[in-house]
């Protein structure tokens, strides 16, 4: 059985690379999903039910947030060969991909 991996990379670092040009847009579909659905009125608990409301909402986002930050880290693995790419360094991603 594998074990639970969870995402090295930060919130601030995961959210400055969904602004980059190199990031999967599968990634960003699944963010953009998840804000979608937080702010469409449509959704399995509507926010009329009160706090029950919002709490479907904010497990939507934790999971897909969760998801989307474990893929990050796994392509840029995938990519570079490195277990973690730092947005803050000032390497461009092709010329840690080309090296």
């Amino acid at each position: 059985m594998k074990a639970n991996k969870t995402s090295k990379t930060t919130l601030g670092k995961f959210v400055k690379a969904l602004f980059k040009k190199e990031t999967p847009l599968y990634i960003k579909g699944m963010v953009g999903v998840a804000l979608a659905y937080t702010i469409f009125p449509v959704d399995v608990l509507p926010d009329i039910f009160g706090p029950l409301g919002f709490v479907d909402d904010a497990a939507v986002i934790g999971v897909l947030t969760t998801v989307a930050m474990t893929l990050l880290d796994n392509f840029y693995e995938k990519q570079t060969g490195v277990s973690k790419v730092d947005p803050q360094q000032n390497i461009k991603y092709a010329e840690v991909v080309n090296d």
